[in-house]
């Protein structure tokens, strides 16, 4: 696991009561989840890594409207309605080599030989 995806979970109380320690780890590259009740309800990461966040973001989305996505959907991304993932739908829609690729995924899989399975 890389530093970037490694993140400690923490619960609210935790965080108010070391929120000093944690800003100074944030400094640091370290990121948090911060929980209520067990379910994540924030991350805590510093303002440099959410500029980059922000600005990968930004570039996602102008080169998925350079590539012919649509106009509404990638409106709807930015609003929060949909999920950025969805700018890559829909943009090979007409390539025709692609026209047969869920059929030749499922025909390669059926004809591999059975994998075993994994010791636990």
């Amino acid at each position: 696991m890389t530093k970037e995806t490694l993140m400690e979970t923490i619960n609210v109380a935790e965080a108010k009561s070391r929120l000093s320690e944690l800003l100074s780890r944030v400094l640091a590259g370290e990121r948090f989840t911060i929980q209520r009740r067990e379910r994540p309800v924030a991350v805590l990461i510093g303002a440099t890594e959410l500029q980059r966040i922000e600005r990968v973001s930004q570039l996602a989305g102008r080169l998925a409207a350079l590539l012919g996505q649509d106009a509404d959907l990638l409106a709807a991304i930015e609003r929060g309605e949909v999920h950025p993932a969805m700018a890559a739908f829909g943009l090979w829609r007409n390539d025709p080599e692609l026209d047969d690729l869920a059929e030749r995924i499922a025909a390669n899989r059926t004809g591999q030989a059975p994998r075993p399975a994994p010791e636990l």
